[in-house]
């Protein structure tokens, strides 16, 4: 076995049991690099960016795409573009373009880069001049729709809102991660284990640092649901200045607690079948091989309890073998944009995937 505690992200795209575990994933597999990544947080990053790039390779149309050529072509002008405008630092050379794959994974690693490269430098200067209170306003989103609503937070982080729901959030994440609900929302929270997350809702607050879970507390109900799908989440009373008290919960994986509002008690249960997003289920559910798009779509849709807008009769026909588990809602759909050559849009909550730069010869 491999000392994976030196490995590098070029490493861990070279190594074929940590490809097929990000691409197939099976039990074994699952278990071991649970344990791995629990134990070694030092690499957690490294890892996660190696396998957002295998997932992302793992994307494909049924017919091949680009060439040998053109793949060449888009690395080495990319990292001209990157050399004119002073990141040659930013960029470590890499010594695995010996294969199409691996300079595809060049290819998708610096337009990551430059991705991170914008956002700093549009967050910088969006902070420049702002005073506190500007940026500790509070947005507030109502749902009064009857389909959920896909909200994006300063993050990255997302929540969907359900009917009849409400939630507000800072515009500024600076100070601080956190969003106060009315109702029902699932969340998808961007890991940051330096500024933890939290939910409050009533009496009820949802801690964590990076997660996927649903919290259910309408104020006339008499108890309040969370639901965790991935990660680790701890629930408590609010009221309860001392974190480690008994009331206290942590909740993991397929795992639910229910808040009882005349006790202040939360109580712990384990779900008696596994969630569709969650960890050991995802990697099957969102796996998919040449299936049509109008399928991978509804798979979505069910999952997250929302509706893509499309042209079905111009998209749904279209075939993608692609490995979509571990990715939140809005990366799994910009994705599948960039594997059919289309565009998505994410409008007053609702998610638009659409057809003018679509390459027709993609259709079947």
């Amino acid at each position: 076995m491999a000392n994976y505690t030196d490995y590098e992200v070029e490493d861990f795209l070279h190594d074929d049991f940590f490809i097929n575990w990000v691409q197939q994933g099976t039990a074994e597999q699952n278990k071991f690099w649970s344990e791995w990544l629990t134990n070694n947080p030092d690499k957690q990053k490294v890892a996660e960016s190696a396998r957002q790039i295998i997932m992302a390779i793992s994307v494909k149309l049924i017919e091949p795409g680009l060439t040998d050529d053109e793949v060449d072509g888009i690395a080495a002008n990319v990292q001209n573009r990157l050399q004119n405008g002073g990141r040659e630092a930013i960029i470590r050379s890499l010594k695995f373009y010996q294969t199409q794959w691996f300079r595809i994974a060049a290819v998708l690693a610096v337009f990551v880069t430059i991705g991170i490269i914008f956002l700093k430098t549009r967050n910088n200067q969006a902070f420049t001049g702002q005073t506190d209170n500007q940026l500790n306003e509070l947005v507030n989103v109502v749902n009064n729709t009857t389909q959920s609503k896909l909200v994006q937070m300063a993050d990255g982080s997302l929540a969907v809102l359900k009917p009849g729901s409400g939630i507000k959030y800072p515009r500024s994440f600076k100070a601080g991660r956190e969003a106060f609900l009315e109702g029902e929302a699932f969340f998808e929270i961007h890991k940051n284990p330096e500024m933890p997350f939290l939910v409050h809702s009533h009496d009820m607050v949802v801690r964590v640092l990076g997660t996927s879970f649903t919290v259910r507390s309408f104020s006339i109900d008499k108890e309040f649901k969370v639901i965790v799908n991935t990660g680790k989440v701890m629930v408590y009373n609010q009221h309860e200045k001392n974190t480690g008290t008994k009331s206290n919960v942590t909740l993991l994986p397929n795992q639910t607690a229910t808040y009882t509002v005349k006790l202040s008690r939360v109580k712990k249960e384990s779900l008696p079948v596994p969630l569709i997003l969650s960890t050991p289920v995802a990697p099957k559910e969102f796996t998919f091989d040449n299936a049509t798009l109008a399928d991978i779509i509804d798979k979505i849709d069910k999952a997250y309890d929302v509706n893509i807008e499309y042209d079905r009769a111009t998209l749904g026909n279209i075939h993608l073998s692609a490995s979509l588990s571990g990715m939140p809602l809005d990366e799994k759909v910009k994705l599948i944009c960039r594997a059919i050559n289309t565009s998505c849009q994410f409008i007053d909550g609702r998610i638009i995937i659409t057809t003018q730069n679509l390459n027709h010869n993609t259709a079947n």
